[in-house]
């Protein structure tokens, strides 16, 4: 490799902040996913905050949601700051276009925002459940969201100069609505893509939007 110039590309790593809860807090952390069988789409949805720099306009924050069952990115946006209301302007476009039955889990980290009563509200309003990774976990149980976000900046980000905001967006945008969804295939999905394996469930009149058990 050395020799033929070519270089690997390695996700870059931020710094772990240490989050300081009250025991009160504590006890609303509980992970609803960890031995959940996981059997439609709908059923669980993850979601994180991700940095995506940029050369000439610094930080901006990716926030996504994505389908467990499918991999499916369902909605997405990038924004100048990560507070709660920029999660919620995504979580509010996720129920739009798929109108989940009440009862989905939205599992994510331990994040402030997500913890924030405005978040909670919103979840409990909506008849949905809030899950969260472990006091002592993280990554390991987001995974379907850390796996994306490598993805995306190895397979995208990390391969092109990014200036403004306009650039990051569009570069993101490219790869989750042209590549992600409808043709990059996953192996725990049947070496489908996200779009294409949720077809299949339609066309098999398994799983569904309206929340069919199998």
């Amino acid at each position: 490799m050395h020799r033929l110039g070519i270089k690997s590309t390695v996700s870059k790593k931020f710094p772990q902040r240490k989050s300081h809860l009250t025991e009160e807090e504590k006890k609303l952390i509980i992970n609803l996913i960890k031995d959940l069988k996981i059997i439609r789409i709908n059923q669980v949805w993850t979601t994180d905050v991700t940095y995506i720099k940029t050369i000439n306009e610094g930080n901006f924050f990716l926030v996504s949601f994505i389908d467990y069952f499918s991999k499916k990115v369902v909605a997405w946006d990038l924004f100048a700051d990560q507070k709660t209301d920029k999660i919620l302007i995504v979580l509010k476009k996720a129920i739009k276009k798929r109108n989940p039955s009440p009862g989905l889990i939205i599992h994510s980290d331990k994040g402030s925002q997500m913890r924030s009563n405005l978040y909670r509200t919103f979840i409990n309003d909506h008849n949905f459940a809030f899950s969260y990774t472990e006091l002592n976990h993280s990554c390991d149980q987001n995974a379907a969201q850390e796996s994306f976000h490598a993805l995306l900046k190895k397979e995208k980000i990390y391969q092109m100069k990014l200036y403004t905001f306009e650039d990051a967006f569009k570069a993101i945008y490219d790869y989750i609505e042209g590549f992600y969804n409808p043709i990059r295939i996953h192996s725990s999905i049947g070496y489908l893509s996200p779009d294409n394996f949720e077809k299949s469930l339609s066309n098999s009149n398994t799983p569904s939007k309206s929340g069919t058990k199998i």
